[in-house]
Formats: C-alpha cells, structure tokens, sequence
C-alpha cells in the first residue's frame, strides 16, 4: 500500500516539475499548503525509512500488521505479532502506533504484554493485582468508607459488588463472556491476567469499557437511530476484539505455544488453534449475526434514570399523534382520482403487519 502510494506522489510530482503540495500545520493549529521540490530519495516508506535506519547500524527492526480501523484483528494478526515479539530478545522494546494511537494501538499493547508475560514468567498465566479494581474501571465507584463484598460468580470468577448500590449493567452481564470463559480449562486465570492487562494499558483507551460505552449509547432511546445503530457496530467490534483476546489468552496459557517460548515442541498457531475449536468460531460468529442481543440492557437493569427518559420520551410521541391505529391484518387504502373523472377510482392496497 505504501509502495503504491510512494508511486502515485512521484508521477504526479513529474506533471509539475518535480514537485508536489504539501499541507503543513503551525503550533498555533494553523494550516497553509506550500509547493516542495521532491526526489525518488526524498520519498519513502516506512519500510525504507527503516531499513536505512537498520542499514546504520540502529539495532531497530520494522513489523507492519494490516488492521482494519475499528475492527477486531484477525487469526493471523494476532500470530504474526505473537511470533515477531517471540522471536526479539528479552530486553527489547516494543514500539506500537497506528493512525490515531488509540483503538489498534492499545490492543496491540495488551497483545504484546501478554505474550510477554507468557514468555518471561511461563504457565499458568497469571499477573499482580492492581489497587484499582476492574469494577471502578468499568463504570462502578467507591469513596472508600463503603463496604464491599465479593460473591462467587459462575466458575469462580470473584466480582466485587457495593451493597448500597443496585446492580449497574457490567461487561460481566453479557452471557457470551461467560460461556467464552468457561469454554476454556484455564478460561478463568487467563482472563483475569487479560482484565489486569488491559486496565494497565488503558491510558487511552480501555478495550472492556468500550464495549460498556458503546451499549450505553445504544440503549438511549432518544438518541437518533442513526447513531444508536453506529454504536451498535462500534460495540459488536470492540465485543468481538475483547472476546478474541480472551481466546488468545487462553491460547498462550495452554501447551499450544510452548515451542516458541523453548519450552516444549509443540507449535501451534493461533489460527490454527481456533480451527481445531469450531465452537468459539460459532460463538463468534454470533456477535456478527445478532449484535443487539448482547447489548440489549434488560428493564431491571436499566438505571432508573435511563428507563424514566426513555418512558417520557415514546410517551410524549404517542401523546402527539393523532388518527386511527392499525391493528394487525389491517389494510391502509388510498384512493387517486385522475382528472375528469369521478368513478371507478383506482384503488392501491399497502399491507402493513404490526
């Protein structure tokens, strides 16, 4: 993509005498365009620029993985970076950056820490805890004088809940994450050290609480339907990224990808480790066929601040309409009388089901 881009900016310099517009950006956030002489040497890709950079003798080396923006990575992404981090040595370090630093970004940050955390400290995968709780980063709050409690959920896996506080719709509550979790032997312990990951990593962008904002908007009634089925496509992806990092997780924390830790023979790619497992492919597939069934809040955990607006909204829709309503099996008629004449109109049926 690059090369193709390189190629296009070099024949257009040549129909203006080796140049080409260039649009700058001052400090202050203004914006001029300037004509500038360019060369073949002048232009480069981000893979020349450093290769040339390697040439020198810079102990760099440059991976570029093709990611959709807002989309989850595929398979074969998450091995061609589990292999690239792999393979350096232990003391490198690992830059990441896509267009805007934030969505891709962030999950390749929690992509190489968790193969990182695989390769340095083995099976099972496991991290510290943190002092901040997964429930505050996912929209819950504490002043620190309240008592809290932990209650065994399915599997083990502990939430922390506040007695003084109804229940808030959680990335917990999306069923899909619990049969995911459950799936895997070491489901539970891989995806608490993902949790402990991703919250680490989340100066930016928190992957779990994506998917939590973008159901928030998507339960707004009064949002316009436009934006509310965009939040419902931005959410599906980012469920769909938090549910394949789950399973790489799984993956690294299994016998799987002992060989390229040195640690045993066996070397099983990521996308071939999901081929052999038909039901997660199944379980993914269903966010993609029907999105809105995991972002759906039910009444009793709507906050009763959401349920109230939204009740005054369709009410005061169905306070301001006027006419008969159509019950099911109705028949809407319209009649159209062409000039001159007044019988025999022409009759034209829409069937409406309700």
């Amino acid at each position: 993509m690059e090369a193709r881009l390189k190629e296009d900016i070099l024949r257009e310099a040549e129909q203006y005498d080796n140049a080409i517009m260039v649009i700058h950006e001052t400090d202050d956030g203004q914006i001029y365009d300037a004509w500038e002489q360019v060369t073949s040497n002048v232009i480069q890709t981000p893979l020349e620029v450093f290769k040339s950079l390697e040439a020198d003798g810079y102990p760099i080396k440059y991976a570029r993985v093709p990611i959709t923006d807002g989309k989850a990575p595929k398979s074969s992404d998450f091995d061609t970076m589990a292999f690239n981090i792999a393979s350096a040595t232990k003391n490198t370090a690992f830059v990441f950056n896509c267009q805007m630093g934030r969505g891709r970004t962030t999950t390749g940050t929690v992509i190489a820490c968790l193969v990182k955390l695989r390769i340095d400290y083995g099976r099972p995968i496991k991290i510290l805890g943190d002092n901040v709780t997964q429930e505050e980063v996912d929209g819950g709050s504490s002043d620190g004088d309240e008592v809290g409690s932990y209650i065994t959920a399915p599997n083990n896996l502990q939430i922390k809940t506040n007695e003084k506080q109804k229940h808030i719709f959680g990335i917990n509550d999306i069923l899909l994450l619990w049969k995911i979790t459950a799936f895997f032997d070491n489901g539970v312990e891989c995806r608490e050290a993902l949790d402990g990951i991703i919250d680490r990593c989340s100066a930016l962008q928190n992957i779990r609480q994506a998917v939590l904002e973008y159901r928030k908007v998507f339960n707004q009634q009064h949002v316009e339907p436009r934006v509310r089925r965009v939040a419902l496509n931005r959410g599906a992806e980012y469920l769909e990224r938090y549910f394949r990092l789950i399973a790489f997780a799984a993956y690294l924390g299994s016998e799987a990808f002992d060989g390229f830790c040195g640690e045993g023979e066996s070397k099983v790619s990521f996308k071939n480790w999901l081929h052999q497992r038909p039901e997660v492919q199944a379980m993914k597939w269903s966010i993609r066929l029907r999105p809105g069934r995991f972002f759906t809040v039910p009444e009793e955990l709507r906050a009763p601040q959401e349920s109230q607006h939204g009740d005054a909204v369709m009410e005061a829709f169905v306070k301001g309409r006027s006419g008969s309503v159509l019950g099911k099996g109705s028949i809407l008629k319209m009649y159209f009388f062409p000039e001159g004449k007044a019988t025999h109109p022409m009759e034209t049926y829409m069937i409406i089901h309700l």
